[in-house]
């Protein structure tokens, strides 16, 4: 009896150090996981670590964007980032006419019209040519990853048209192989009608995104109808080998 139970004991006290063992191997796995600082790319056009930019930079994420439900990003652009307005005329819509249409300003650089701010899509310039200001509703949330606002010069980097600031609109791309597709419907007073709609492809190297919005409303006085159709698409292919 006494046999018995001294392997009982031995046996219970190898599971013990086994069990401890494997805790401790699972332990030395978690230490291996590391939290990175934000990393942006507007200030230096490099990927660069934000602390180390001289300037002051606001990014706006993914999930800021949702939470809004907004086709257009100036409204949580004016909420997040310090010191930008913007201005609309009409309740959907900016246009890019002189006056209160369409006007950006950060830090009192801008105006009517609009010069001395560049706006960004990827990296490339996105103004209109003929009166050389940022197009306000060609900035929509559907299509966009994240926001990286440079507040303050940048002429250096980015030419006169960045005197002001700089915002950088980084589009979504899909991360995971396959397809992925969502649409935001809503409806309200005065006729009006909201909708985005975006799909994303990942398939190999091969990566797309098509994103398209309808938005109208009939306005709450006379003569103030609004109709606007808006679409982008980027194709991708990634040409590095792993």
């Amino acid at each position: 009896m006494r046999k018995d139970t001294t392997c009982l004991f031995l046996l219970a006290g190898l599971l013990s150090v086994q069990g401890a063992a494997q805790n401790k191997k699972d332990s030395t796995q978690f230490r291996r996981n590391y939290i990175i600082d934000e990393v942006v790319v507007t200030g230096t056009r490099n990927e660069t670590d934000v602390r180390h930019l001289p300037m002051t930079i606001s990014v706006v994420g993914r999930q800021q964007i949702e939470k809004r439900y907004e086709p257009s990003l100036l409204p949580l652009l004016t909420e997040q980032v310090p010191g930008l307005f913007t201005t609309s005329r009409g309740i959907m819509g900016y246009g890019v006419s002189t006056g209160a249409a369409g006007d950006m300003s950060l830090r009192g650089v801008g105006g009517s019209p609009t010069a001395g701010l560049l706006v960004l899509i990827d990296g490339h310039p996105q103004y209109m040519g003929l009166m050389g200001h940022p197009i306000a509703d060609a900035y929509q949330s559907m299509m966009t990853e994240r926001v990286e606002v440079l507040r303050g010069p940048a002429s250096v980097l980015y030419g006169s048209n960045a005197m002001g600031e700089v915002v950088n609109i980084v589009t979504r791309k899909q991360q995971e192989e396959g397809v992925n597709t969502n649409m935001q419907v809503g409806y309200g007073s005065y006729n009006t009608l909201q909708t985005e709609f975006a799909n994303r492809v990942k398939k190999g190297r091969f990566s797309s995104i098509v994103t398209g919005s309808y938005n109208r409303t009939d306005g709450h006085r006379p003569d103030m109808e609004f109709e606007q159709y808006g679409g982008y698409a980027k194709l991708g292919y990634d040409i590095n080998s792993f």
